[in-house]
């Protein structure tokens, strides 16, 4: 019998708040659609990251907060179903009609490790399934890929802490950084955040890459010098010794890019025949006689800068069709109308852009 699996990564659904990069409402939801209709059975394995929680406030326009209990994390599941109701109709008639859907986790949505926050999913779309990191079926491996790096690998056996008698999701460093230092630049700067490369950005615009490397070095230091002393009892200020190497050569180069995990992820040793990764939001293809390692890249709103332009990049994911033992796969493209911009244009006015861009998205 055939079946197939599309997966699709890095799609970061946001509250609709201004750090929400999220627009892609109408294609998405298209997409499911046409895969509802397949007569064949569908695995729609979304590859973490499928919220961005990291970035989504509990209350808005911009309420946060280091301490996530299943109460905030199911008030930001609101805002996200709220903020994008389309495409949670079409994961509802996906599963009306038979379909799996599957929800790996990543880095922006930890909070899918609380109970209370996939009831509320299940609730929205039907009976999905939460596999936690990784999905294996017939030969294939999918994860997200935080796990190879550094700067957010968790431990999948310890996601929640105790603190002041409630429980709170145990989010690394990096989290809390974007929580408590990066969000005020990524809602007084809504648009640069979406641009690739970052070092090239942050060299063509440099008072904003002095804001990053300032406001950064200033968290980094007091979460060395200061806060374990302000806030010893308190868990999420517990600063990890690795970060500090990290840390400097990434002021001095002034470079915040995720490097790239596929070299750590071809150490482990898996005997799946394709492997699907996300996390970094870059195409990456792999394919020899013995395995195959692909990466579809993102599905929020990213632009490639080259020559003082800004390219919108493309929305991709991976189908792989399972028929006996026999694996084929395709990267495809999703055909999103989009036009380039003047880098410069945007820096002026990127409220203007932002809006410009739900407007060639249809997204409403």
């Amino acid at each position: 019998m055939q079946k197939e699996i599309i997966v699709l990564g890095d799609i970061e659904i946001g509250a609709g708040s201004i750090t929400d990069d999220f627009i892609s409402d109408k294609a998405l939801s298209e997409l499911i659609l046409s895969l509802k209709d397949r007569k064949h059975p569908v695995d729609l394995v979304l590859n973490g990251d499928t919220f961005d929680f990291l970035k989504a406030p509990y209350k808005l326009p911009s309420t946060y907060t280091r301490y996530v209990t299943a109460n905030v994390a199911v008030a930001k599941l609101h805002l996200v179903f709220h903020a994008h109701k389309r495409v949670f109709d079409a994961l509802k008639a996906f599963c009306s009609a038979g379909k799996e859907v599957y929800f790996i986790m990543g880095n922006h949505d930890l909070e899918i490790a609380f109970p209370e926050v996939r009831k509320e999913i299940n609730k929205r779309i039907g009976q999905v399934h939460f596999p936690g990191l990784t999905y294996q079926k017939h030969g294939v491996h999918v994860e997200h890929g935080h796990q190879y790096d550094f700067a957010n690998v968790i431990n999948p056996k310890n996601l929640f802490v105790q603190h002041k008698g409630e429980k709170i999701l145990n989010s690394t460093f990096s989290a809390f950084t974007v929580i408590s230092s990066l969000i005020p630049l990524k809602e007084e700067h809504p648009f640069l955040e979406r641009i690739k490369p970052i070092p090239l950005l942050l060299s063509l615009y440099r008072p904003v890459g002095k804001k990053v490397n300032r406001t950064v070095a200033g968290y980094f230091l007091k979460s060395v010098f200061y806060y374990p002393l302000r806030y010893y009892d308190d868990p999420t200020y517990i600063f990890p010794i690795n970060f500090i190497q990290e840390i400097f050569s990434r002021v001095r180069a002034v470079n915040w890019e995720m490097e790239d995990i596929v070299s750590v992820f071809k150490k482990r040793r898996l005997r799946n025949k394709i492997f699907v990764l996300g996390h970094i939001h870059d195409k990456y293809v792999e394919a020899t006689k013995s395995r195959v390692i692909l990466r579809p890249g993102s599905w929020r709103d990213e632009y490639y800068l080259d020559e003082g332009y800004l390219f919108p990049r493309r929305k991709r994911y991976v189908q792989i069709m399972v028929q006996d033992d026999k694996l084929d796969w395709n990267l495809v493209s999703y055909p999103i109308k989009r036009s380039s911009l003047k880098f410069y244009d945007v820096v002026k006015d990127e409220k203007k852009f932002i809006e410009l861009a739900k407007k060639e998205e249809g997204y409403e």
